[in-house]
């Protein structure tokens, strides 16, 4: 797997498969690329890249603290490394979070959005307990939080150990900054500044990120919606399939 020095970052590694189309799968606190597991099969349509976010996986930590502006900052400096003037971003829960932020500031540079289980700030109870969680049990019982985050993901024993073994190399004062910032960030001013194609997919039940759909609706009108029946927030591992199709079509009809 190859790694590049980008910024403060002495060694981010990533993957980087397929021909056509690049697009970057952004991914949410403390999980790393391998949460994209499944996405690997889109290498068959388009040109995939999965980077583990410094502080993840096997990126090495900055030599500065992260932040959501950060995090934008690292992948257009992947972009510029790989040659990649325009691609596709497919952010995950907090990573819509910097998704959002590159369509936003950096809008030359996005050919497509796609956001699942988006949210453009926490303001709703929920969503602050569940990131005051994850700060708490980062420092304090991280190997059960690995484990809930892993069993939420899939029913697979296979991929959960994957999961909780890349989880485990994450930095956990990275982690937790991940978290925090991702509480305190917003850009629910700026959402009607996104102009490009824009695709948002939810889990229709128990998905806390519900909660934004009227707003992203009334926001965004020109984007495009997709709602799982029955299903919660973790679409990429456990309605991969559908997932797949949804980003392949989209994607192809967005650039063509």
């Amino acid at each position: 797997m190859p790694s590049i020095k980008i910024g403060s970052c002495p060694s981010l590694h990533y993957e980087d498969n397929g021909q056509g189309v690049p697009i970057i799968f952004i991914h949410p606190p403390g999980m790393g690329r391998k949460v994209f597991f499944y996405q690997h099969a889109l290498s068959k349509h388009m040109r995939v890249i999965f980077p583990d976010l410094s502080g993840h996986g096997e990126s090495e930590a900055a030599a500065q603290e992260i932040s959501i502006p950060y995090y934008a900052r690292e992948i257009l400096d992947l972009m510029d490394a790989l040659n990649i003037e325009k691609a596709v971003l497919c952010g995950y829960s907090a990573g819509c979070l910097i998704a959002q932020h590159l369509a936003i500031f950096h809008s030359e540079r996005i050919e497509v959005l796609i956001l699942s289980g988006s949210y453009p700030s926490v303001a709703d109870a929920s969503g602050q307990l569940l990131h005051h969680s994850g700060i708490y049990l980062a420092e304090n019982h991280l190997n059960l939080l690995i484990n809930i985050i892993s069993r939420s993901h899939t029913k697979d024993k296979t991929l959960r150990k994957l999961l909780s073994n890349h989880m485990k190399k994450a930095n956990i004062q990275v982690w937790k900054q991940y978290y925090i910032q991702s509480l305190e960030y917003s850009c629910l001013d700026k959402l009607h500044l996104i102009k490009i194609p824009m695709l948002f997919m939810y889990g229709e039940a128990g998905d806390w990120t519900n909660h934004y759909l009227k707003l992203y609706r009334n926001k965004c009108k020109h984007a495009e919606f997709f709602l799982f029946t029955n299903q919660n927030h973790q679409l990429p591992t456990k309605k991969w399939k559908t997932f797949n199709e949804i980003v392949t079509g989209f994607v192809l009809n967005s650039v063509n």
